[in-house]
This record gives C-alpha cells, structure tokens and sequence, in this order.
C-alpha cells in the first residue's frame, strides 16, 4: 500500500480531482492505521525530529513517562521530561549520538516504587539519521516478581542453612541438660541446702534449656515439610478435651473459657497431634491477649463439607496494618516470641486442606476461624490426588 501511494503521489499532475480525492483518502487511513498500531502498542513510543522536537507519541507514552505535553513544540523533547535523570539520560544520549537500550529508572510515587526501561536510538531514513525514537516501558510489575523470586531463593538458601544449624543446636543443649542435672544430684549428695543460690541458678540454666529446645522445634517444625497421619476425628471431642486441658490454667489467670458446640458433627479426617498442638498454640495466643482477664470462646459448627472450628477472645485486639503479616515466618509482635506459632498453624491447616482466617478489632477481641473438610471429602480428596498422580 504505501508503495502504490509513493508511485501515485508522483503522478498527482496527471490525475483529476476526484483520483486526488482517493489518493488523499488512501493516505489518511494509511496514518489512521499507524497511529491505532501506535496506540495499541503496551511500551511507550516518542519520536522526535532532526532539532530534538518531538512529532510524535503513542498514548503508552503519555501513560508511562513523567512529561509535559502542552508545549512539546517549543522546546527538546528531554526539556519536557519532569525526571532529572531521565531527562539528563536522554539528553546525553541524543546529543552523543548514542544507542542505549534497556536503561532501568526508578520513580517514587505516592503509590510507591514504579521502574521503568528507556531505549534511546536513531530514527534512519535514507542511511541518514533523521531524529531519534524513544521507547518506554513499565517494568514494574516484571521488576517486582524478580525480587520476590530472588527473595524466596535468599529464603530458601537461608532456612536450608538456619535448619542444618537448629538441628546441630539440639545436641549440644542436650548435653549441657545432662550435666547440669548431674550438678544437681552431686549437690544434693553433699548436702547442699534447697535454698542456696547455686541450686536456684541450675533452675533457671534447665528454664532457658528448655526454652531454647522448644525454639529449636519450632524452627524445625515450621521449615521442614509436615508428615500428617490422618485419621477419623470427631471435632467436639477434641475441643472438649482442650477446655478440660486448660481449664485449671485459665481459672488462675481469670480467664473464662467457653464452648458452644454443633450436635450431631460429622468426623474429620485429621492428625489429632498436629491440630491440638495447633490449637493449643492459638488458645495460649488468645490467654497473652487478655493480661488481665477476660473470656475465650471456642465453638464449632458445619457448613457444607466443611466444620469450622473458631477460637475467640475479647482481649486488646490486632492492630489492622499488622493483620496482613501474622502468618508469615519469624513475624511476632511479642518480646520473646518466635513468630513461627501462627506460621506453623497455617501450614498444618493447609496440609489438612482447609483454611485458617483471622478478623481482629483493637479492644474488642480477636476470633481465628479454622475451616477443615469432613471426613467423606477429606478422602474424596485424597483419591482424586492419588489418581491425578497416577
């Protein structure tokens, strides 16, 4: 097509007014459909004359790239840029007469970090340079999945490391346990008193033993993959079992602990270790919530082929920026917490295939919501994973 117009504008004297009607017609759908090509394009495109002015721009352009567009024509297209580095970047490649490509610039914005990849290069017609094309594309989102990927290999890498060295912390723990509970027993065979310092001082050695060992399993616990030995569960029986487990705790530390259970529940199919010590982590959770007392709810109930089994508190509350970080690794809020607690849940609910959701409000109280399949799915479940695999 743009053949045929170069060989007809060529002819122009020789045609009448209606063959240069068609002519003119041909060339405006010729533009039309270059600058719907333009504007269709996802990467930002500015084109500018021999004098550095720019001519032409797609509406990514406009999008992407900081710039001034009322008076583009009065001044060199690096003038209208409202970022100094981007602008300097530009003007020194025009004016060096340069070719760079994929150039990295970042902006702050309101809304946080944008990244942006520039190419400057020559615009040639006719083997000769005639100005210059700049392409612009936003390369945040892309920029953004490189750092979470090199983040999760840095996190992978480093608790391949951390767990090889928590599980070489256990033997020597071990050992220090060991003696110091031979301390203890030669004490004791020389008489010494209940009350002198030096037993008080072994006490509080086996205390920070003790603390460290269950850091250490935590740790374990939290990166290593989960084995789950699933069996039929009945869900009452197991909250049951919980209150009565804490009830003399609580009645110390005036506490109420509640339960409102579903009659007639159907099993699931669960690991009763892993969940009561999921359980038990997220009622010791809602007892650091109320320091002066207060009331702790645990309640079940069916819906669908799923129960839900929720742990309720009216103490000091999550603040809500806080709320989105609770389930990641190593996040705690608490002086000498691990922040693998609420981690840990959250894997052994998924390995159950189930949910876990928190709503929290400052001063009113926190209700985690622990949503877990019923037996007959749970086994549905499991058949149709075995037979994908197969």
């Amino acid at each position: 097509m743009r053949e045929f117009i170069r060989r007809a504008l060529q002819k122009t004297s020789k045609m009448n007014g209606d063959q240069i009607h068609s002519l003119l017609s041909l060339v405006t759908e010729e533009y039309e459909l270059l600058d719907a090509v333009l504007d269709s394009l996802g990467t930002g495109v500015l084109v500018c004359d021999p004098y550095h002015i720019l001519v032409q721009n797609n509406k990514a352009a406009t999008r992407i790239l900081p710039f001034e567009y009322h008076d583009v024509q009065d001044r060199p297209v690096w003038a209208c840029i409202r970022d100094r580095d981007i602008a300097e970047f530009v003007q020194e490649t025009i004016e060096n007469e340069e070719t760079v490509t994929a150039r990295e610039f970042s902006l702050e914005e309101l809304s946080g970090s944008r990244y942006l990849s520039i190419s400057v290069m020559p615009l040639v017609r006719s083997k000769r340079v005639r100005g210059t094309i700049i392409t612009i594309e936003d390369i945040t989102e892309k920029k953004g999945e490189e750092m979470r990927h090199r983040r999760l290999e840095s996190l992978a890498s480093l608790t391949n490391l951390a767990a090889t060295v928590a599980h070489e912390i256990k033997n020597p723990l071990g050992s220090i346990s060991i003696y110091v509970q031979l301390l203890r027993k030669a004490s004791v065979a020389r008489g010494i008193a209940d009350d002198d310092p030096a037993l008080k001082y072994l006490g509080i050695i086996d205390e920070e033993i003790d603390r460290l060992n269950r850091i250490v399993v935590d740790f374990l616990f939290a990166v290593r993959p989960i084995r789950v030995d699933p069996a039929p569960l009945d869900a009452n029986a197991l909250v049951d079992s919980l209150v009565d487990f804490f009830s003399e705790e609580c009645e110390r530390a005036n506490i109420a602990i509640d339960r409102t259970l579903d009659a007639d529940l159907p099993k699931i199919w669960g690991d009763e270790r892993l969940l009561r010590q999921m359980f038990i982590n997220l009622i010791k959770n809602a007892m650091a919530a109320l320091p002066s007392g207060g009331q702790i709810a645990l309640k079940t109930r069916k819906a669908d082929d799923f129960i839900t089994i929720s742990v309720s508190d009216n103490g000091t509350g999550i603040p809500e920026d806080v709320l989105p970080k609770i389930f990641e690794p190593y996040f705690t809020t608490k002086i000498d917490g691990t922040g693998l607690g609420l981690t840990m849940a959250y894997k052994v609910v998924k390995e159950h295939g189930g949910d876990i959701r928190v709503q929290s409000e400052i001063g009113a109280g926190t209700c985690f919501s622990i949503k877990l399949p019923v037996m007959r799915r749970a086994q549905r479940m499991i058949e149709y994973e075995e037979g994908t695999g197969s």
